[in-house]
């Protein structure tokens, strides 16, 4: 690697990993408990997710021999639609950071085909011998059970330090569509020190297609991009596909959606019957390019392309590649219409979405996919450039677009000091992004199973939250400030769960244990207060330690042999925890805002002062019950009983007095007696409504 950057970026990352492994002790905090590769293993997939290269992933330790090969993986990852499964697997060089090495094409094929056996393996109920609520029985339930919908299956391998030759990958023609995927250190440098979402892939057309590729160009109407229009041989589009699977699809606003719908069974169809009507048939494709190189002056053609991304048309390519790879179909007679964007690399952002929106008609694509340009997130950006932390040293990095902090940094650091200032003035620990920020306000906001649900659907919940404010509305800077607070006490949470070491189920452990201090302290937390520190109390995080591993234990026995990940996921689940009776610390009421003494759920009292009374595990269940509701919903059903004759007067008026405490916070609490009337109320509400409070 000659890339003068490259050597300060290994020893951020190795610096990363030695952090990780420090937050992984025994109970004396001196021995780390887990070996560099699962630290490195950490790391890794973290800066993937921020870049968009893979999806939400599950860390799963598993080595062991299956049958009569040996079976290896580090975690996995389901595509949103459960199409598309990523196995991960990493090839360590050893315990000292240091020691890194070229790892030979022999190690990666041998570690590719330990994580492919776990997949075959997976077809018999193997998980059925496990032990009950153990990560590994989770992770083969969830194969076996999805095999018939899996279509195509990413080997993530990761490379603790250099690759050279990548090797070649047979497979049984009866498994998925399978593609390797190797990442070193290396790549991973090259795709976040480009400023872009994606790694550039360079393509010599003359090289794949014996001649450059003929186009018809576009009119010059715009200085920031250019279109360009040609007719593709179906084996290139195989062939582009079959070398680098996925990447060529990094920047499409969703994943591509396999043969399966009407659309895709269309596109098969046609492959196999027709295959010279495939171009007369099929919309086509649209693809961005960073450049190209044009030969030829009266009949311009394509020569070379850099950074090509398909963003629209990911079916076809899949539909084509699985074609000719597994169903052995000719495709010599198959030519698809292209539109080929060159843009600027500083209009990536803005066009790339919006090309991909506007010119997809055959498939679905939510408008959240398109949130980046949001007014909410763009006035977040603007406020964390604006707002300095107290001490006027650091600030907050808010990525509206992925990879942005890397593009700053890059922009900025163009030397080791520059370098180093940026970093001090920013750090990477100080980085936020869309899902992180949904995930932690939604757990503040006591959606701990929402919050389990994974990235795309935590964050749909959260625009949703976002659009019951009002369409003008937008963050002021007590907003933010109270943003940032709760995104440091997720951040002490996933600290404290990292010391405690859980083998698994750790993000539960954390979503649902920040969710309950939020209920348990019903809005008494002084966010300002941690704000002004930039951190949380030692109290609060005395509190945090003493119930995270009390509830991560409820999680898992409470599944009662189910999966628990996909138990975590159910509003019953969190229910069940908010009845849980956990004690605070000597001296945490102290340091909370005025309201209802603590504690508030399993407690009551009638007034500050007066003895407390223990309540039993129906009115905790009762409690726990109503303060769920929202200010939204507490108007939602008072509005309805306003409608019914017979809950005219009382229910009103007591429905409307929880409507204060709800309004300002729960810093009162409704008594035993209310409840009792308050949940009949809520019982009927929901009833009549048949259903509207699916959280999905």
């Amino acid at each position: 690697m000659n890339d003068p950057r490259y050597p300060e970026f290994l020893n951020i990352f190795n610096q990363r990993i030695r952090e990780e492994r420090l937050g992984m002790t025994d109970k004396d905090g001196i021995t780390p408990v887990e070996p560099r590769e699962m630290a490195l293993t950490s790391v890794f997939l973290g800066d993937m997710e921020d870049l968009g290269l893979i999806a939400d992933s599950e860390i799963v330790y598993f080595e062991k021999k299956l049958g009569r090969a040996n079976g290896k993986l580090n975690g996995f990852s389901v595509s949103e639609d459960g199409t598309q499964l990523t196995l991960i697997t990493t090839i360590s060089s050893g315990e000292l950071d240091e020691e890194q090495r070229s790892m030979p094409p022999s190690e990666i094929l041998k570690a590719a085909k330990a994580a492919l056996h776990i997949f075959i393996s997976a077809a018999k109920p193997i998980h059925e011998e496990m032990e009950q609520s153990c990560p590994e029985r989770d992770m083969f339930e969830h194969i076996h059970t999805t095999l018939g919908n899996i279509s195509s299956i990413r080997l993530l391998v990761l490379v603790d330090g250099a690759t050279g030759k990548l090797p070649e990958l047979d497979t049984d023609k009866d498994l998925p569509s399978v593609t390797l995927d190797v990442w070193d250190i290396e790549r991973l440098f090259r795709a976040a020190s480009s400023g872009m979402a994606y790694e550039s892939i360079e393509i010599d057309l003359v090289e794949e297609l014996g001649a450059p590729l003929p186009c018809l160009q576009g009119p010059d109407v715009n200085d920031k991009h250019r279109c360009y229009f040609a007719i593709i041989p179906g084996t290139l589009l195989y062939n582009l596909y079959h070398i680098h699977g996925p990447r060529l699809l990094e920047l499409n606003v969703r994943s591509f959606l396999q043969a399966r719908g009407k659309v895709n069974r269309g596109i098969r169809d046609t492959l196999q019957n027709e295959p010279n009507r495939f171009l007369a048939y099929n919309n086509g494709i649209s693809a961005t390019v960073e450049a190209l190189e044009l030969t030829g002056d009266n009949a311009p053609s394509i020569s070379k392309i850099k950074g090509l991304q398909i963003v629209n048309g990911g079916q076809t390519m899949a539909s084509i590649h699985r074609a000719k790879d597994r169903d052995k179909f000719d495709l010599t007679e198959v030519y698809v219409q292209a539109k080929i964007t060159c843009i600027d690399t500083d209009a990536v952002d803005e066009l790339v979405p919006m090309i991909s929106r506007f010119s997809n008609t055959q498939n679905k694509v939510n408008e959240t996919d398109f949130s980046a340009n949001h007014p909410f997130h763009v006035a977040f950006q603007q406020l964390s450039e604006r707002v300095w932390a107290p001490g006027e040293v650091t600030r907050w990095f808010y990525e509206r677009a992925r990879g942005q902090w890397e593009v700053a940094r890059n922009r900025e650091g163009t030397t080791p000091a520059r370098l180093r200032a940026f970093d001090a003035r920013t750090p990477r620990s100080h980085k936020i992004d869309k899902n992180y920020l949904a995930k932690s306000i939604n757990a503040w906001v006591e959606l701990p199973n929402i919050v389990s649900l994974g990235g795309q659907k935590c964050f749909v919940a959260f625009m949703k939250t976002l659009s019951s404010m009002g369409a003008g509305w937008e963050p002021d800077e007590e907003y933010y400030r109270n943003a940032i607070a709760k995104i440091i006490i997720f951040k002490k949470a996933e600290k404290i769960a990292r010391q405690i070491g859980f083998s698994a189920y750790r993000a539960n452990a954390v979503c649902y244990t920040v969710a309950m201090i939020a209920y348990r302290t019903a809005g008494r937390i002084k966010l300002n207060h941690i704000w002004a520190n930039q951190d949380t109390s030692d109290l609060l995080e005395e509190t945090m330690s003493n119930w995270m591993p009390v509830i991560h234990e409820e999680l898992v026995d409470s599944s009662e042999g189910r999966n628990v990940t996909e138990w975590c996921k159910k509003k019953e689940c969190w229910a069940l925890i908010q009845s849980m009776d956990l004690e605070f610390p000597s001296g945490f009421e102290d340091e909370l805002a005025e309201g209802q003494p603590l504690p508030n759920v399993g407690r009551f009292s009638e007034r500050k002062g007066a003895k407390e009374k223990v309540l039993s595990q129906e009115e905790r269940e009762r409690q726990a019950k109503v303060m769920k509701l929202g200010v939204t919903e507490w108007q939602e059903l008072i509005t309805w009983m306003n409608g019914c004759p017979e809950y005219m007067g009382f229910p009103v008026q007591i429905c409307a007095t929880i409507l204060g405490y709800a309004a300002t916070g729960w810093q009162k609490v409704p008594s035993p007696r209310q409840t009792k009337n308050l949940v009949q109320y809520v019982d009927a509400w929901k009833q009549s409504s048949s259903g509207d409070d699916d959280e999905s």
